[in-house]
């Protein structure tokens, strides 16, 4: 695997911004091979990726678009961790800053995770200053735009290490999974979008994701059946996640 020198301008960082890291652009391919609409891509299976001091710094990005994200400096800044033969990073009380907004509709986000309670609620993704976002709230996942909930609000159907799948569509239906099962579907219009992983701004206050979150992956379209399917099963072989 090619080794590339990258060099960062970094405000307030405590490490040295040079520093060498395997993600030039097309050092890998998408989950499935589905590079077509890729936008921003984080593996916490990647060592390479994670910039620690001693905690996450920075998160670099696989996609090949150099959408590195940020994590400020503080006792809550997500740490890498092994759960029974798997790694990840665990959050407690920071979010990873997006440095580019996502768009709620239409994208298709895969998000491999952990939570610390199934029972209780966690943002997985969402807006630092909107109350709008994905989160998973006691057994149900549900899609905020702006404090109203528009989308799923259905029975979570798999508990612990978990691919999470929210599929947006302008102008056509949209849909969530589990584990790449059933698709859920739901209907959304919206011009809300989200900067962070693990985070979310709820009714006036920052909310954060408590778990281990291991990969992220967001496509800034709405990926087919096939292509679901298809990224689904390479996300399941790694993770050791059983999918159809």
């Amino acid at each position: 695997m090619p080794l590339a020198l990258i060099a960062l301008a970094t405000s307030g960082a405590a490490w040295s911004p040079r520093l060498d890291l395997s993600v030039t652009s097309g050092t890998w391919s998408a989950p499935g091979g589905i590079n077509s609409g890729l936008r921003l891509w984080y593996d916490a299976a990647e060592a390479g990726t994670m910039a620690l001091s001693p905690r996450l710094r920075y998160w670099f990005d696989k996609s090949g678009q150099a959408q590195h994200a940020p994590v400020s400096a503080g006792p809550f800044q997500p740490y890498p961790t092994v759960t029974a033969g798997v790694t990840g990073l665990q959050f407690s009380g920071a979010a990873v800053q997006l440095p580019t907004s996502i768009p709620l509709e239409p994208m298709t986000v895969m998000i491999v995770f952990r939570q610390s309670n199934d029972g209780l609620s966690h943002p997985l993704m969402g807006s630092r200053t909107r109350f709008s976002g994905i989160t998973m709230e006691f057994g149900r996942l549900r899609v905020y735009s702006n404090g109203q909930v528009v989308g799923a609000t259905t029975a979570r159907t798999a508990t612990g290490l978990t691919i999470t799948t929210v599929r947006t569509a302008a102008g056509a239906a949209d849909g969530f999974q589990y584990n790449g099962g059933a698709e859920t579907s739901f209907n959304i219009t919206t011009t809300e979008s989200m900067n962070w992983i693990g985070g979310m701004f709820v009714a006036g206050t920052a909310k954060y994701f408590v778990g281990t979150i291991m990969e992220v992956v967001i496509w800034g379209r709405s990926l087919s059946p096939s292509e679901l399917q298809a990224a689904h099963r390479a996300l399941g072989a790694k993770w050791g996640i059983s999918v159809p």
